[in-house]
């Protein structure tokens, strides 16, 4: 079995911005699972323990869609699950992907968490507080794919690798 989610990774400049932020919560004190800067994406949809990759792959393959670009937002938290995350622009377009996406995994009896999809990238999880007023400068990419990823355990930290 394994742990998949399917998502949209990130460019180096992209991931910029976001180390940055990293960089200045830590500074303010603010302590927490950081996430890696390899680990940094965008997901679209949370599969967990599966053995049907093949299929995923299928799905992901068969969702077509023009290059269009994303570009860094505000900071923001989900207070209940306790994750500090950056936004993005292009949420309109993220959000056709995303449900399409879980239409054909439904479709198809493959389950996924169904919470509603919020155009995020994860920065820290369970803070010792909740900051959001950070500055940081501006970045861009363009989005011309989406990936299916696996969560994989080794040597003590969590690797996602594209399968």
């Amino acid at each position: 079995m394994a742990r998949i989610f399917i998502a949209i990774r990130l460019s180096e400049d992209f991931k910029r911005p976001m180390l940055r932020a990293q960089e200045l919560l830590h500074g303010r004190g603010v302590t927490g699972n950081y996430t890696t800067p390899d680990n940094l994406h965008l997901t679209l949809a949370f599969i967990g323990e599966t053995e049907r990759v093949e299929d995923i792959k299928r799905i992901v393959a068969g969702v077509h869609f023009e290059p269009f670009e994303i570009a860094t937002a505000r900071l923001g938290c989900f207070e209940p699950t306790r994750i500090l995350w950056m936004g993005t622009t292009g949420e309109q377009k993220l959000t056709m992907i995303a449900n399409e996406l879980r239409n054909r995994l439904a479709e198809s009896g493959i389950g996924f968490t169904a919470l509603d999809f919020k155009s995020h990238v994860t920065l820290v999880k369970k803070p010792s507080r909740f900051l959001t007023n950070i500055d940081v400068p501006p970045a861009a990419m363009l989005v011309e794919r989406i990936s299916v990823m696996e969560s994989v355990s080794g040597n003590g930290r969590l690797v996602y690798e594209e399968r």
